[in-house]
């Protein structure tokens, strides 16, 4: 969801493991806003001024305009990646270097450099006023490398130290999807519904409810309550009634990737049952039963959900096999699927 789980959507939005530490002796220590350096500063580092033109510098490469396309953003981190290398802030005295390039690299995808390099400054300086961000790009990493357990730990560092009621939502959400993962079911459930309660005090952003609103109906199909998931997933499609949000179109990331699937097919089988024609139910269990084939065959045999799917494959079969008897000798006929069902 928001870059996105296992079951397990990703925005982009979080925080990591916890790494002790003391209090940084670095430039810009932990309750250092982020002003340029005084005359202390530059008795203990003569270069620290040439550190923070550094910082300056890259910052508003690092910013993604509304309007900037992929190609372009890449581009202006390509840059920023040049000028921090040059500069070596990974070894950098100066730990909002290291928060620059940390977030560069998470920023370009190199989730591993990220963690690399924001794990040691983290070390250093974890209550820095920049830290918040570098919390929040080392739990992307982590969501990226499957690391769910460490991944937990940090968005509750994220969460102790964000005030903004945007981002707590959507922490909150992130958080449920590493307890699915993980296999915490109960908190998992938990976790949906209270980003549901946060994301209604925020009707600026639809999607997190909506995310939550479809977690919330995985969640609850893999604890075994099928009538609470079925509830949950008319809400969703009814929010979200194309699969713009679930769909590989928003900026949202699954891990594993075919978990997605799991999304889409509990989708499909909603509209299959929800259909006001015989046809147009056939096509969806069509898709239902392709989308969960999909996921059978591409998820890991030893993954827990793993056995759920297949049954749930099975069911679908029987479905489609009962509407084709409904529908008659057509019901192979590929002009049977209404615009926009795609078959997996």
């Amino acid at each position: 969801m928001t870059r996105p789980a296992r079951a397990r959507v990703r925005r982009r939005l979080a925080a990591v493991a916890v790494i002790a530490g003391a209090a940084s002796a670095v430039t810009g220590g932990a309750a250092r806003a982020d002003t340029p350096p005084n005359a202390w500063d530059l008795a203990k580092d003569p270069n620290a001024r040439k550190a923070y033109d550094v910082h300056l510098e890259v910052r508003p490469l690092l910013f993604r305009a509304p309007i900037a396309s992929d190609r372009d953003y890449t581009r202006s981190l390509e840059r920023a990646r040049a000028i921090l290398e040059d500069a070596d802030a990974a070894h950098s005295p100066d730990v909002r270097l290291r928060f620059d390039l940390g977030e560069v690299y998470e920023n370009l995808g190199r989730h591993a450099q990220a963690l690399a390099v924001l794990q040691p400054a983290l070390a250093m300086a974890p209550d820095h006023t920049a830290a918040e961000q570098a919390w929040l790009d080392v739990a992307y990493a982590l969501a990226h490398l499957d690391r769910p357990r460490e991944e937990r730990a940090a968005y509750e560092r994220f969460l102790a130290r964000t005030m903004n009621e945007y981002s707590r939502a959507i922490a909150v959400l992130n958080l449920a999807e590493a307890d699915m993962r993980i296999g915490d079911l109960d908190d998992a459930v938990a976790g949906y519904r209270q980003a549901v309660q946060l994301s209604a005090a925020l009707p600026s952003d639809p999607k997190t409810g909506i995310l939550a609103t479809w977690g919330l109906a995985v969640a609850l199909d893999r604890a075994g309550d099928p009538q609470g998931s079925a509830a949950q997933t008319r809400l969703a499609v009814g929010m979200d009634s194309s699969d713009q949000i679930i769909g590989d179109r928003v900026g949202v990331f699954f891990v594993p990737a075919y978990e997605r699937l799991w999304y889409l097919a509990l989708g499909s089988a909603e509209r299959a049952r929800s259909a006001s024609d015989a046809r147009t139910a056939l096509a969806f269990w069509q898709r239902t039963e392709a989308l969960w084939a999909s996921y059978v065959a591409q998820a890991d045999p030893k993954d827990r959900w793993s056995r759920l799917g297949r049954a749930h494959l099975d069911r679908a079969r029987s479905e489609r096999a009962l509407a084709e008897k409904r529908v008659g000798p057509r019901s192979r006929s590929p002009e049977l699927a209404p615009a926009g069902v795609e078959v997996f």
